[in-house]
């Protein structure tokens, strides 16, 4: 009988291997068509998935890992935020403010897996272990996006506003962050550094691509 760790891991691949696919079309494909939402769907569920199992993973007994910890919930408070504007887009057509439990309790998530991040990274890098610049980076990332949320959810900026933007740059976080995931730990390479920035590199210029195309001004300034 497979145990709990070998169930978990098989989750997290095929999750994350669908979601990556998936990603990669939903990104390509016409924004809006029926490729893009279906793509976007299978990215959704499948970095969900993979997300989920990386945080019960990363604290197992004999597979605690705080890069897999940090990743799992960076990428799920991203996609799940990200997926959700969406939702409240559709939702705007009959309320202006049309913010639930899940919105608030999906910000306290940010807000609080974040400070937790930082917390961890800075008592790493006070101990003399660089990596935890890597949990400050994503805290310091969880944290902003939080206090983006709690702007929109006290009704200082409308749905109709932000979504569009909110949805790209979250997104195609969950992206870099799942692809930058994948290439550390699959790929062995000098500099190693450069595993870290490829993702950031092509992701952040498909992010000002997609701004520039999809994001009118007034909506660019709120992220």
């Amino acid at each position: 009988m497979p145990s709990l760790f070998q169930i978990l891991i098989s989750l997290h691949v095929a999750g994350g291997t669908a979601g990556l696919i998936s990603g990669t079309v939903s990104a390509a494909s016409q924004k809006g068509g029926f490729a893009h939402k279906l793509s976007g769907k299978i990215f959704f569920w499948g970095m969900f998935s993979a997300s989920i199992a990386a945080l019960i993973i990363s604290n197992l007994p004999e597979h605690n890992n705080l890069f897999l910890f940090a990743v799992g919930g960076f990428t799920l408070y991203m996609i799940c935020s990200g997926y959700r504007i969406v939702a409240l887009k559709r939702l705007a057509k009959n309320s202006d403010h049309p913010v639930n439990w899940l919105d608030y309790a999906l910000s306290l998530f940010g807000l609080g897996f974040g400070g937790y991040l930082l917390f961890l990274g800075v008592k790493l890098v006070m101990n003399g272990q660089n990596f935890g610049i890597v949990p400050i980076v994503f805290g310091l990332i969880c944290v902003n996006y939080a206090r983006l949320d709690y702007q929109f959810l006290k009704g200082k900026q409308p749905v109709k506003a932000i979504w569009m933007s909110n949805h790209i740059i979250r997104m195609m976080g969950a992206m870099i962050a799942s692809y930058t995931a994948f290439l550390v730990v699959n790929v062995k390479m000098d500099p190693e550094w450069v595993l870290w920035l490829l993702p950031t590199l092509i992701g952040s210029g498909l992010i000002s691509y997609f701004m520039r195309k999809f994001v009118k001004p007034k909506s660019a300034k709120t992220v």
